[in-house]
């Protein structure tokens, strides 16, 4: 290994997201528009790079030797030119038009159960939070309490008692 991890690390920022970024950059501000299909392509790859970085990277760098010196080479070789067009339309294009629909319904169904957990929780914190102001109003005025509660249940025992 010839590179260590914040070496790879630096140049994988400089090289993937930096010129990658400057180039994205001119290109929306000079308005070329011949550029904006190979940008989106090159960071839909990248993207995926990076999440197959986060799940494979630590188990992958153990086993191949070289490997942080191949993820720099593939970086570079993805910010040339027509690259990530290739890569895209050969390999991400084929499986994303294969499965949207599952992908759709995958997104659509996490997205609302995601929503209705959060609200979930929200609804939960604000009624802890009207329990806890509850608690503090009966410790405040628990004497107050405790004698309608006594009050309440006298009353009943009289009324359980005229009955018989």
């Amino acid at each position: 290994m010839v590179i260590n991890f914040l070496t790879y690390r630096l140049l994988s920022i400089l090289i993937g997201i930096l010129y990658p970024l400057y180039q994205t950059y001119k290109s929306i501000k000079y308005q070329y528009c011949d550029q904006y299909h190979a940008l989106l392509c090159y960071w839909m790859l990248f993207s995926l790079f990076q999440i197959y970085e986060l799940i494979f990277d630590q188990f992958i760098s153990l086993i191949l030797p070289f490997y942080y010196e191949m993820k720099l080479f593939f970086i570079f070789w993805l910010t040339y030119k027509n690259v990530s067009q290739l890569l895209f339309h050969h390999f991400i294009l084929i499986y994303l038009n294969r499965y949207e629909n599952d992908i759709d319904y995958l997104f659509n169904n996490t997205i609302n159960r995601l929503t209705e957990l959060f609200l979930k929780f929200i609804l939960f914190v604000i009624n802890q939070q009207r329990t806890m102001t509850k608690v503090e109003q009966v410790e405040n005025h628990g004497d107050h309490i405790r004698l309608k509660t006594n009050f309440a249940s006298q009353s009943r025992r009289l009324n359980s008692t005229q009955r018989k």
